[in-house]
């Protein structure tokens, strides 16, 4: 019985050791730092009233075509954002979802040029490009942690979530 325990622990103990992975001859091993967010295009979920997403267009000041708005959805947790577009930093601080309607925040952009959006906390980046963002009025931003690489979700629409 000690045999068969010892021989037990022994194979568990090969089967967790693992070989060093290298390039093969002739291939070039690449390392990215930083993999690229995920993007989808929705335009299928429910929409807030016209009059709700007047408002928000008014108040952002983003009614003109020159203007889109980052919603910032789940998955943040108070860590430092840093949002800039040409090198001007439009919003810097910290966003936290709210659990009930699943916003954390929302932000106007030029869509004139690509746009950044760093955490402090993973260290990456989303980058949202002009060309897209000057199709969609609404980027919705989530964040999920839990995925290998980049944790963002870019989400591009036309249609406004409800907000509360």
């Amino acid at each position: 019985m000690k045999k068969i325990f010892l021989i037990l622990l022994a194979a568990v103990f090969f089967a967790m050791c693992k070989s060093k992975k290298t390039a093969a001859p002739g291939e070039v091993e690449t390392i990215t730092e930083t993999a690229a967010a995920d993007v989808q295009y929705r335009d299928d979920f429910r929409a807030a009233s016209a009059a709700e997403k007047a408002a928000l267009l008014k108040e952002l000041r983003a009614v003109d075509a020159g203007y889109s708005v980052i919603i910032f959805t789940k998955g943040y947790k108070g860590e430092k954002l840093v949002v800039s577009t040409a090198g001007k930093t439009i919003y810097s601080g910290n966003f936290i979802s709210n659990l009930k309607t699943g916003i954390a925040g929302r932000v106007r952009i030029q869509n004139t040029a690509d746009t950044r959006v760093f955490d402090d906390f993973t260290k990456n980046e989303a980058v949202i490009s002009a060309e897209e963002a000057a199709k969609h009025k609404f980027i919705y931003l989530m964040k999920d942690t839990s995925r290998k690489g980049n944790p963002f979700m870019i989400t591009y629409s036309n249609t406004l979530r409800p907000l509360k």
